[in-house]
């Protein structure tokens, strides 16, 4: 079943939001710089703004037929929202803010809603004020609040962006339980590969108010420079693979990369048989013909290139890698010493510490 199937066009002074969006979810990243239309995206969603034309149906419910159809206002649309401000009520205690939506109070006491506050750690912080909460604490209230609504779809704005890493890494792993043990179907907003990575099932790439690709983010994110978003992504090469095992005597964690093959990369503490993300640049791929011989590089991965490709004063060379497919940035001058051409077989050469980790 669709999450969202949308046809969106908005106008906002200079800046048109021109979007036709279909996926099933269960949750749906929106990628892309500052000022794509991530968050005006969402907001239409949400009923928080009215857009001049659209046809917007959230989990086979239309909820808005622009102009002169449905709309559904944004109180009707059992669609709940999580900001980057929690938006706490301060006169109200933990308890009173997740019982402040209309049903929530049955809600709470309920199997679903048990389940909810287990989720979250709620309980040992119901009778404090949200005045004395921390950042982390308070985005648990919000994302308790919201789901105390028995919202069809809960949708995120960037809701990690104002924590620091700890307390992010911290709101990340609670949702990624929302996902897995509450099963709520979310459209979640981020600038941050790492956090789509570990969260969306689909992904949905925003650059100046129109999708500019859609479809799993590896395979997505996989193209950054041409869909403009390089920066953010900040890698070339974007792996999610399970654990196989971890060596901590070494310092390293074993990654499945299927056909044999195996990475090492930094320990994590991700269970056995869980998938990771990984980022690794291009450029921190050495090319060799044969494998070397006393060298520090953990990584000695033999491969085949599937294409070499000369683009301005670099080239790049797609290698596979069991049953993932690996990027490496040469010069020209090192691609015709090598002699590398398509089907040839060469060795990569990747120090573990090069295997950046982006999401456990």
């Amino acid at each position: 079943m669709s999450i969202l199937e949308c046809r969106i066009i908005h106008r906002q002074g200079k800046f048109t939001l021109d979007v036709k969006l279909d996926s099933a979810g269960p949750v749906l990243g929106v990628f892309g710089a500052s000022g794509s239309g991530k968050s005006t995206l969402l907001h239409v969603i949400a009923g928080l703004i009215k857009p001049r034309e659209a046809d917007i149906s959230v989990r086979t419910r239309r909820v808005c037929r622009l102009p002169g159809g449905v709309w559904v206002p944004a109180e009707r649309r059992n669609l709940a929202i999580v900001t980057q401000d929690p938006l706490l009520f301060p006169h109200l205690s933990v308890r009173g803010n997740l019982c402040y939506a209309p049903g929530a109070g049955g809600e709470f006491e309920s199997d679903t809603g048990l389940h909810a506050r287990a989720v979250l750690r709620l309980d040992p912080l119901l009778s404090r004020s949200v005045r004395n909460l921390s950042g982390g604490e308070k985005q648990r209230v919000a994302l308790g609040r919201a789901l105390m609504s028995r919202p069809d779809v809960l949708l995120l704005d960037e809701p990690t962006s104002a924590l620091d890493s700890e307390l992010a890494r911290e709101v990340m792993a609670l949702l990624l339980r929302v996902k897995t043990e509450l099963k709520v179907p979310m459209i979640f907003v981020t600038h941050k590969a790492g956090e789509l990575m570990a969260l969306a099932d689909d992904c949905a790439v925003l650059e100046s108010g129109s999708v500019v690709a859609q479809g799993a983010p590896v395979n997505v994110l996989a193209r950054p420079r041409a869909l403009g978003v390089a920066n953010l992504v900040g890698v070339d090469n974007l792996l999610r693979a399970p654990v196989l095992r971890h060596e901590p005597e070494d310092g390293v964690s074993i990654l499945a990369l299927g056909k044999g093959a195996e990475l090492a990369v930094p320990i994590c503490t991700a269970d056995k048989g869980s998938k990771v993300s990984i980022g690794l640049y291009a450029d921190e791929i050495l090319l060799c013909l044969e494998k070397p011989a006393g060298i520090s590089a953990r990584n000695l991965l033999e491969t085949s290139i599937e294409s070499v490709d000369e683009i301005g004063h670099e080239v790049l060379v797609l290698l596979a890698v069991g049953d993932h497919r690996l990027k490496a940035r040469i010069t020209p001058a090192a691609a015709k010493s090598l002699g590398l051409v398509a089907g040839m077989p060469v060795v990569g050469v990747i120090k573990s510490a090069a295997c950046h980790l982006l999401s456990e």
